[in-house]
């Protein structure tokens, strides 16, 4: 009774966020479950990841990853939710449940990134909540531009929109939408599955997503790649995806160009749900102050000016 009262009063999108507040489960930035960080000294690394879920850049970058590693490249891997939804999210469920499961899609990340020999300070998770991330835009663009500005990174990867998880689509989104307003371009996105190529497809290419003027890649993965890849995922054992070990990989330069259309045309999200938090976060994209600060044209936040952003100064 007491929900559906303030429910009618601030919405069912913020009313949950209150919700996960008031449960003690996501208090920015302090409180994320999950949540696991770097401290704040700056040290550049070659390609810094952002996947939806621990499991994901497995599935979809396992050959890009590989081939990093035997080049004596550095990689960083940031998981942008926890992982902790099963049956429905976090909000609904027992919190010390949802606790020990995202502590338990964690250890899972590293022990399978392990096997290439990427160690755990490269790892990280932002604790937001599984299947929730439309409800953060703005704090997860936050830890972003944390992420970016720590490791100066020479490529991004991240997931394209395609619709098949509403947090791979807020994934690209953010990450994108930080990364233009940095004027930074070397990203490139990779695609994973949708309805119509759904987990598992070995012939994966970008479907139902928007066209881009650059060429895909299609992964072409040796013998050795196809068991690392099955032995990464057998890691993840509470998802049950060693089955998807032959799944195809292919990777694109991303178009940072009217991402707003992009996510409206190709997410299941229906507008009317994802149009405030997309207005909300373009607002504060808008306002973030760049300087350039380096050869490779990245930017320079100074350490008062990245703690007033993580803070919601």
């Amino acid at each position: 009774m007491i929900f559906k009262g303030i429910k009618r009063t601030l919405g069912e999108e913020r009313t949950i966020k209150l919700i996960e507040y008031t449960r003690g489960l996501y208090r920015y930035p302090e409180k994320m479950m999950g949540r696991a960080l770097p401290d704040n000294t700056t040290t550049k690394a070659d390609i810094l990841v952002f996947a939806a879920h621990p499991d994901d850049e497995v599935l979809g970058l396992t050959s890009v990853l590989y081939d990093h590693q035997q080049k004596g490249e550095k990689s960083v891997i940031t998981y942008v939710t926890n992982g902790s939804g099963l049956i429905g999210e976090s909000w609904r469920m027992n919190k010390a449940f949802s606790k020990d499961r995202a502590e338990e899609r964690y250890r899972e990340g590293l022990h399978g990134l392990s096997l290439l020999n990427i160690p755990r300070e490269n790892i990280h998770c932002l604790g937001f909540p599984d299947a929730g991330t439309h409800r953060y835009l703005r704090e997860i663009a936050k830890d972003v531009l944390f992420l970016m500005e720590k490791y100066q990174p020479k490529k991004v990867y991240v997931h394209c929109v395609e619709g098949g998880h509403n947090d791979h689509d807020i994934t690209s989104y953010v990450v994108k939408s930080v990364c233009k307003q940095l004027d930074f371009s070397n990203v490139f996105e990779w695609a994973e599955y949708n309805e119509l190529q759904p987990l598992g497809t070995e012939n994966i290419h970008f479907r139902n997503s928007k066209s881009a003027n650059t060429e895909e890649t299609i992964m072409k993965l040796s013998d050795n790649q196809y068991k690392i890849k099955k032995q990464m995922l057998a890691c993840h054992q509470s998802q049950d995806v060693a089955k998807y070990y032959l799944m195809g990989e292919a990777i694109r330069k991303a178009d940072l160009d009217d991402l707003e259309k992009e996510i409206l045309t190709y997410s299941n999200f229906q507008e009317a749900r994802i149009k405030p938090f997309i207005n909300r976060h373009s607002k504060f994209i808008k306002h973030v102050q760049i300087k350039e600060s380096s050869i490779h044209s990245k930017h320079h936040y100074s350490k008062n000016k990245m703690k007033k952003l993580m803070n919601g100064r």
